[in-house]
């Protein structure tokens, strides 16, 4: 009987969680150019791992578009 449970009780840890991404919401927020490039200078100088490097990528990506919209 010990050994059913003890099987049961693995299967049941097994089963993955699913977890839905939550809706990601926009912020419009009004900087100047040097705003921009503060923000761009503090990320090129930071240390970011892993999975962050990605999405500061973007976030630069986006920083820099906004920056050219201003010239």
């Amino acid at each position: 009987m010990r050994i059913k449970k003890f099987f049961m009780g693995l299967a049941n840890k097994s089963k993955k969680k699913v977890v839905t991404p939550q809706t990601q919401r926009e912020v419009n927020l009004k900087l100047t150019k040097g705003e921009l490039e503060a923000l761009l200078i503090g990320l090129g100088e930071a240390t970011f791992k892993g999975k962050q490097v990605e999405s500061v990528y973007m976030l630069a990506v986006k920083l820099q578009t906004e920056i050219e919209k201003l010239k």
